[in-house]
């Protein structure tokens, strides 16, 4: 359930920045929150997935569909179903693989580098 963490981050930061926000706030959870690599980009893609999906069906219900149908058409796509899909899909994965990265500076600033010293 920590991928709730993650859509009120990106919840709070879409009021201010705009929709690339939610990659500020999957490094934001990846980096700060102590999980596995798979677990953060599951976590940051199934926040946002849920969020953005969620928001689209939202909307094509309360329009009835006008408007994902008429986009579905501009874009090529057969129905506007698969527009709400893409949607989602395309949000998980920017917040995921933005999770993802969080996590791997993460554990980059936990090694202890020792420099190289000439003799």
């Amino acid at each position: 359930m920590t991928w709730i963490i993650v859509t009120i981050l990106a919840v709070v930061l879409q009021q201010f920045l705009p929709w690339w926000s939610i990659g500020i706030a999957g490094f934001i959870f990846g980096f700060l929150i102590d999980q596995s690599r798979k677990y953060a980009f599951i976590n940051g893609f199934t926040g946002i997935f849920l969020l953005w999906g969620g928001t689209a069906t939202y909307i094509y219900i309360i329009n009835d569909a006008v408007l994902a149908n008429r986009l579905a058409v501009l874009t090529g796509l057969p129905h506007g179903v698969l527009l709400i899909i893409i949607t989602g899909l395309l949000g998980g994965m920017i917040a995921g693989l933005a999770s993802l990265s969080g996590r791997y500076l993460r554990e980059l600033s936990q090694c202890n580098i020792t420099p190289i010293r000439e003799k």
